[in-house]
């Protein structure tokens, strides 16, 4: 039984991809960096951003998915999102065209040291910073969606708090897009 759960759990860890965690698949978290990853994991009910008169404008760039594992109908969608406009904005959700459901994902370490992935809550993205959602890191973990294979694009929509609506194209590959 113990043996099934690791592989489950082993298996469910592919799908979200990158150096990071193929070494703890391989039991390796020396190679890991147990640094800072990017934005905080927010709590899931933050107070509403005040309103500052300018409807923000999120500009998104870099937005890639990782190919489905074989056997699996769950994979990782990556992108980077910086503000055009506004002073503020939250990412509150994503979704992704025939996918079942897409959760905000990001990475933690447990008290043994062991890397975890985790739902988080609302991502805050402020003027001058850029939010970046990256192997290893913060992802979109897509459930139920049919497999998607490199060289295919996917539609979705990241929902922001403020902007609403943001549609992305994700490029499907093994690694980010060139940048433009």
């Amino acid at each position: 039984m113990r043996t099934a759960l690791l592989l489950s759990a082993a298996l469910f860890l592919t799908a979200c991809g990158g150096t990071e965690d193929e070494a703890v698949m391989a039991g390796d978290a020396g190679a890991m960096d147990h640094g800072s990853m990017g934005h905080e994991m927010a709590a899931t009910d933050p107070a509403p951003l005040p309103d500052d008169g300018v409807t923000p404008v999120v500009a998104v760039s870099a937005a890639w998915m990782r190919p489905h594992p074989q056997g699996r109908d769950v994979t990782a969608a990556y992108f980077t999102a910086t503000l055009a406009e506004g002073a503020a904005d939250r990412l509150v959700s994503a979704s992704i065209t025939g996918a079942d459901s897409v959760e905000l994902h990001g990475h933690t370490m447990n008290d043994q040291g062991m890397m975890q992935m985790r739902a988080v809550g609302p991502q805050r993205l402020d003027a001058g910073d850029t939010l970046v959602f990256a192997p290893g890191g913060l992802h979109l973990m897509v459930f139920g969606l049919d497999p998607v294979v490199a060289g295919e694009t996917v539609d979705g929509v990241l929902v922001f708090e403020r902007a609403g609506e943001v549609p992305v194209r994700f490029a499907v590959g093994l690694s980010a897009p060139e940048a433009d």
